[in-house]
């Protein structure tokens, strides 16, 4: 119990001391039971209600914690502006002053199960080969029944939380796969100055001038493992000047890829799509690795929201505790050290490692005062 309590203080202390947050007598005490959650779903590794209840530290009998938690991802009062966004500003805050970002940042937009019968449409920022959540849509049915309105409806709202944080004209570039390469969704990044690579079905139309062909007629020549054809008219409705690549690495693919991108040099359209798949490490992490969000029984579309931004803010405090003690000293306390590369990702070392310092009573604390010589 003395652990639980330990990780519960410094979990409320974080999110107390945020001053964009009003600290009226409700969200004091939703705060108190949001960093009770927190604890349960860090400590538990699990998204059942009962699991995060846990972690209340309360003098209050189980069945009475697994309440709090159903009434805090019911409330109508829970929402992404007040308890995820004052916590993940200051966040973003710190990785753009210690990481090297001179060549931009990047954003992966992706959808997953996540809750019975429910879908979560996500914007994340590619860190260390990880997805950092940054705003995301949770709607009823499979991650494949989202609309295109959806796909600029979660992007915008990126664009509206990135935009004061960057400097102008600060390189950006979004990724995503075949289901978001639509019109829409490229004329956001335009008329923000953004970059974008988005992989387009074999079956999609294109315009040379006035010759008309589909992306599965083109293929690589043998000596090579893609083909660029610059300044392209983009489906049935011709959208100007779209970019196509056809790449097809026969050591990676088993066919070929079709990537759309407003990006004149086919050899970055395909370096920027391998990080791609950093948002599946998101889900995996918040999902299999560690909080198996997948399995709770939660199914109204609210309730299973208001679950991400539990999990979204844990992942957020993690991250902070790879930052601050990514060392070999900490590191070996939780996996074998190897001089070619780090054994575990940054997610899975921050969760061994709180394991060990809560097991092992050693003191620790988050911050997202990140030192600015990290590399």
């Amino acid at each position: 119990m003395p652990a639980m309590k330990n990780l519960y203080k410094e979990i409320h202390l974080r999110l107390s001391e945020v001053g964009d947050i009003p600290k009226d007598g409700n969200t004091i005490k939703r705060i108190n039971t949001l960093s009770g959650l927190v604890n349960g779903m860090i400590r538990k590794g699990s998204s059942h209600l009962p699991d995060i209840g846990s972690g209340l530290c309360k003098n209050m009998d189980a069945n009475s914690k697994t309440i709090a938690a159903k009434r805090f991802v019911e409330n109508k009062w829970i929402d992404f502006e007040s308890y995820y966004l004052p916590y993940l500003i200051p966040f973003l805050h710190g990785i753009l002053l210690c990481s090297r970002l001179g060549k931009g940042i990047v954003l992966v937009i992706d959808g997953s199960q996540t809750g019975k019968d429910n879908a979560t449409l996500m914007i994340s920022l590619v860190w260390q080969n990880r997805g950092i959540p940054i705003c995301w849509l949770t709607k009823k049915g499979s991650k494949g029944h989202f609309k295109s309105s959806d796909h600029e409806s979660v992007m915008t709202y990126a664009i509206k939380i990135l935009k004061p944080l960057l400097p102008e004209k600060f390189p950006v570039a979004l990724l995503g796969d075949g289901e978001f390469d639509g019109i829409g969704l490229q004329k956001l990044c335009l008329s923000n100055g953004w970059d974008y690579v988005l992989r387009t079905a074999n079956n999609t139309v294109f315009y040379d001038g006035g010759e008309r062909f589909r992306a599965k007629t083109v293929s690589p020549d043998p000596s090579t493992d893609c083909v660029f054809i610059p300044s392209l008219d983009f489906t049935e409705e011709r959208f100007p000047n779209v970019n196509f690549v056809c790449w097809h690495d026969h050591e990676k693919h088993e066919k070929p890829i079709f990537l759309v991108s407003n990006l004149d040099c086919p050899k970055e359209i395909m370096e920027f799509y391998d990080q791609r798949y950093s948002i599946e490490c998101l889900f995996k992490d918040i999902k299999s690795t560690s909080f198996n969000i997948h399995k709770t029984r939660l199914k109204k579309t609210g309730e299973v929201f208001n679950l991400i931004i539990i999990a979204a803010v844990a992942f957020l405090l993690l991250t902070a505790i790879a930052i601050k003690y990514d060392e070999p000293k900490w590191r070996k306390k939780v996996q074998r050290i190897r001089k070619d590369r780090k054994v575990l990702s940054f997610f899975t070392f921050a969760y061994r490692l709180i394991h060990f310092f809560i097991d092992n009573d050693v003191g620790f604390n988050f911050s997202f005062q990140f030192s600015k010589n990290y590399k």
